[in-house]
């Protein structure tokens, strides 16, 4: 009998783990949705919200935007995303700290008059804190 408690308890446990889990990788899915209709939308307050202040955004030819360049650049219509698809999207939870992967695809316009169409690999960290998930880091390489 208290075998079979003991094993109640223990798989009980376990999904719990497992439930609670889902639920933060849920809530990064979610983020990271947050995130692609702010971009797309040149929402800069919640593209503000988002970001952590450290934030360090990587692009696959190899510049390096902050939070403040990176929003000076959707603010000031730089760059202008007029489709942005993200597919095959994994996410593992860490503790307070969440890395996604996923696949990038797009139309961006560039002041200069040229059009980008991105293919991209993307690694994204993203931190819990107080303000709930943060996208702390970004790299992005090329397909």
């Amino acid at each position: 009998m208290k075998k079979k408690l003991w094993l109640t308890l223990f798989f009980g446990l376990m999904l719990s783990a497992a439930m609670a889990q889902s639920k933060e990788e849920k809530a990064v899915l979610d983020r990271v949705e947050t995130w692609r209709k702010a971009v797309l939308a040149q929402d800069i307050k919640s593209l503000d919200k988002i970001f952590a202040s450290e934030m360090t955004y990587g692009h696959s030819n190899g510049h390096i935007d902050t939070k403040s360049s990176f929003i000076e650049t959707i603010r000031d219509k730089k760059e202008v995303y007029n489709e942005l698809n993200l597919d095959d999207m994994t996410v593992s939870v860490v503790g307070n700290t969440a890395l996604v992967r996923h696949k990038m695809t797009g139309n961006v316009s560039i002041s200069d008059g040229t059009t980008s169409k991105p293919n991209l690999g993307v690694l994204q960290v993203w931190s819990k804190t107080n303000n709930g998930w943060q996208l702390l880091a970004r790299q992005a390489f090329k397909l």
